[in-house]
């Protein structure tokens, strides 16, 4: 059913947004709502764009926020960059401060927010991000806020800019903040600092289980170093779909090598009789079954709330596409070719052409722990070896099944599989009590709950 809405001149914000689609009804609904709260200029004493320098990352240095940290409210350090420390006079005032709430400007994810507390000690901001610096407010509070319902939808209202939407810092400084009483707004943020501690346990347990990998293989052992020059026999590079130089780097040689001689590796096709490419899903909002791209696999874990969904018409018809519980999938075109997440859920799933999915025979090998080995270096690094470039990196379905994967003793793969479900269980923890907290501030904004306010 059509929707729309009707308003005089005289209610026209003054912006230069005059479409249909900046007065829709929803947003009207819920400015009407904050009308009678101050502007978010009252709480702050600035809204930061950072400046923007050449980014050159090196392995250590000082640690950027890239937007790709900032997820909705909570900072995901999964992937760390490092900027040399010379730069720092350069980027002074990019400088994270404690209590800052940080925010996507642009792109995919823009308006996604999430509250700085203080670790890790020393970051800066990279000129994807707006830095918003409260002086009266929880930071925490006031990221909560902006990820409610309200909050994030008269966000993204304010952005402008059609091949790439961008957040204005003059539009944010008018949006009306409500405010609860100071007791409420410390509750908001405890359960954002137990939220934190459950992301923490969950990265521990994962790490704990990748790291339990790599002793048992004794990697520390092996000499990864490149010669500046190498040259293979004729015969090497028969039956093999690539012949360039990358594929046959000494590097990947020496890992295949040092897992053969374990006499407990076997080639991934061997234990997986299912591996196939995803199917382009066809989108609906609120279906029921969830769909994950590549873009939803972690460097742990597979972010599943962030999946989009279709319906069951699409899960029937394209049996290919399907995700059952205990699937690997494999980011196999795109930026970062190798991650692999074991899928723990049991909801109805499907993924696109960009990811694989390795069903592993479970008599034959533990599912979660073949998760692990693949999206460990050992993994990464086979991944590499087989990735061709036309145009965009991609991985392709046929090489996937020669990767070597360890296979050590039952009791060791268990071992590793049971940190990954203490990991999977405490974030999601950690995405529950997020939850928790933006539920409670949009009741006391809608006054269900009155002893909040």
């Amino acid at each position: 059913m059509a929707v729309w809405s009707i308003i005089k001149k005289s209610e026209l914000e003054g912006t230069s947004r005059i479409d249909a689609e900046y007065y829709g009804p929803k947003y009207l609904e819920y400015c009407k709502l904050l009308s009678n709260h101050k502007p978010l200029r009252d709480y702050v004493t600035k809204i930061l764009h950072p400046v923007e320098i050449e980014r050159v990352y090196e392995a250590n240095g000082v640690q950027i926020l890239l937007a790709q940290n900032i997820r909705d409210n909570y900072l995901d350090f999964s992937k760390r960059v490092f900027m040399p420390e010379h730069v720092i006079t350069q980027i002074a005032k990019n400088r994270l401060e404690k209590n800052d709430v940080v925010m996507t400007r642009s792109g995919v994810n823009y308006g996604d927010t999430a509250y700085y507390d203080g670790e890790p000690e020393v970051i800066y901001a990279c000129a994807d991000c707006l830095v918003i610096r409260p002086k009266v407010i929880s930071g925490a509070y006031l990221s909560t806020f902006l990820n409610t319902q309200i909050g994030k939808s008269l966000v993204k209202r304010g952005a402008y800019g059609t091949a790439q939407p961008h957040i204005a810092p003059e539009y944010l400084r008018a949006l009306g903040i409500p405010r609860g009483s100071e007791k409420f707004e410390n509750e908001v943020e405890k359960i954002l600092d137990q939220s934190k501690s459950h992301f923490r346990q969950s990265e521990s347990f994962y790490l704990q289980a990748e790291q339990m990998l790599l002793a048992e293989l004794s990697l520390d052992k092996l000499d990864f170093s490149q010669p500046n020059h190498y040259s293979i026999p004729l015969s090497q590079a028969q039956g093999v779909s690539r012949v360039d130089a990358e594929h046959f780097q000494p590097k990947y040689d020496r890992l295949i090598q040092h897992l053969a001689k374990t006499g407990e590796a076997k080639p991934l096709g061997e234990i997986a009789p299912y591996i196939k490419r995803g199917l382009q899903p066809t989108y609906v909002e609120d279906g029921e079954v969830l769909v994950f791209t590549e873009k939803h696999l972690g460097r742990l874990l597979l972010n599943i709330e962030y999946a989009e969904t279709t319906n069951t018409v699409f899960w029937e018809k394209n049996k290919q596409a399907r995700v059952e519980k205990n699937d690997i999938l494999l980011y196999s075109i795109g930026a970062y070719i190798g991650r692999a997440n074991c899928y723990l859920e049991d909801r109805r799933a499907v993924t696109s052409s960009n990811v694989t999915i390795i069903r592993i025979d479970g008599n034959k090998a533990n599912p979660a722990y073949a998760g692990v080995f693949l999206n460990s270096i050992v993994g990464r690094m086979q991944a590499e070896k087989w990735t061709a470039s036309v145009g965009q990196m991609a991985l392709y379905t046929g090489d996937v099944p020669k990767f070597l994967i360890y296979l050590p003793s039952e009791g060791f793969q268990t071992k590793i599989a049971n940190l990954v479900t203490q990991s999977y269980k405490a974030r999601k923890k950690a995405k529950a009590l997020l939850k928790q907290a933006k539920e409670k501030v949009e009741k006391m904004i809608l006054g269900v709950n009155k002893d909040d306010e």
